[in-house]
């Protein structure tokens, strides 16, 4: 079981092609706050779902079917369907 587990449930219950979700909606959807590297680098966004590449929150949105695009400025992701 992952601490990303209800991110990777609710992207799962979407049926768009396209979700975008503020960091606040994604911290509301966990019940925890998302790590201060989610806020300061674009790679921990990354697509890669490797655990040995430390990118455990990946797997939740690849395995719901998404890849992930961040604006940090924004504050927001962009999951699209792969």
């Amino acid at each position: 079981m992952s601490i990303y587990d209800p991110l990777l449930r609710e992207l799962g219950r979407t049926r768009a092609q396209t979700i975008r979700l503020t960091f606040s909606e994604i911290e509301g959807i966990l019940g925890r706050p998302l790590p201060p590297s989610a806020y300061k680098f674009s790679a921990w966004w990354g697509n890669e779902s490797s655990r040995k590449a430390g990118h455990t929150q990946a797997m939740a949105w690849l395995q719901a079917g998404f890849t992930a695009r961040v604006s940090l400025k924004q504050r927001a992701v962009e999951f699209r369907r792969a």
